[in-house]
């Protein structure tokens, strides 16, 4: 039996556009998919001169330094940790600081508008704001900051929606959904739905080129000393696969309580948060970021 004609076989194998366009798969004025490095060229270019170090900051010292964390456009992040470890807190605080720089657009059905921005205004530094003090924060960021009035539950295609709504009309690049098992198409032990949630999210984040926060809840832990990670987030394992970022916050109580009862010994004061990176797709950094709770102002503080 005769060998096989290498030759022949590749001019088989091999698809040229004139192979395509003949079978009706390719026209001349259609944008292939398959591209070439120097069709690229301009995009990688731009990517290391402008979008490689962008982002919005989280508003920390710590996590600016060698773009350990940014808030990059086109990306989402999921935002865990366990019951009362001040997730909804810590991006009320991120997002007083974000709106300085975009439009941003939260989506909490977990507090209402109203509540969401007096603890803004006591995050400011204002326990106790007088009226003329509120209207001067409300007037402040009248088309900076809005709010998705919707408590309980909502739809997933109002929460499509206003993405989109929030984008073209408003002009924002930061939204919020918190959080996400009170998007009523989406129970705990649906992992379809999730899965299929998280990657429409994912896939308008990219197109619409917006930075997307989802506050996602954790499985029933032991007690508050157990420190949390990604493979606690409460439903299907899609869910941190999907999104470009991991970041966990744990609130140290067992700390917390020895401060208020005065146990700690003198010149001893160990930080009352953990905010850890656990996953970022397009930065190579993963690690554990010490804050302190400033339960007063309702602030995470770089040092005591």
């Amino acid at each position: 039996m005769s060998e096989p004609n290498v030759n022949q076989m590749m001019r088989q194998l091999t698809i040229t556009k004139e192979t395509l366009m003949k079978g009706g798969y390719y026209e001349e004025k259609t944008d292939f998919k398959v591209k070439s490095t120097d069709t690229l060229l301009p995009e990688v270019i731009k990517y290391f001169n402008e979008e490689k170090g962008s982002g919005f900051s989280l508003g920390f010292q710590k996590t600016d330094a060698d773009y350990n964390f940014l808030i990059r456009k086109g990306e989402v992040t999921i935002l865990t940790g366990s019951s009362g470890s001040g997730k909804t807190t810590f991006l009320s605080q991120v997002l007083l600081n974000v709106v300085t720089y975009t439009n941003v657009l939260v989506a909490s059905m977990e507090m209402k508008p109203v509540l969401q921005i007096a603890k803004m205004i006591q995050q400011t530094g204002n326990k106790n704001p007088t009226e003329l003090a509120i209207n001067e924060f409300c007037e402040k960021y009248t088309d900076k900051l809005w709010l998705f009035n919707a408590q309980g539950t909502t739809s997933e295609n109002d929460l499509v929606a206003s993405l989109y709504y929030g984008k073209h009309i408003l002009k924002a690049d930061l939204f919020v959904i918190d959080s996400l098992m009170k998007v009523d198409s989406i129970a705990e032990d649906d992992y379809g739905s999730q899965k299929k949630f998280i990657n429409k999210i994912s896939c308008i984040a990219r197109d619409l080129n917006i930075h997307v926060f989802i506050v996602a809840h954790t499985k029933k832990l032991a007690d508050d000393t157990v420190i949390p990670d990604a493979s606690h987030i409460l439903g299907s394992s899609h869910i941190r696969n999907l999104t470009d970022n991991i970041l966990c916050l744990h609130r140290r109580k067992d700390i917390e309580k020895k401060i208020e009862l005065k146990e700690l010994e003198e010149g001893d004061n160990p930080c009352t948060c953990y905010l850890m990176v656990q996953k970022q797709r397009n930065h190579a950094f993963e690690g554990t970021f010490g804050f302190w709770f400033d339960k007063e102002t309702q602030r995470f503080k770089e040092r005591p």
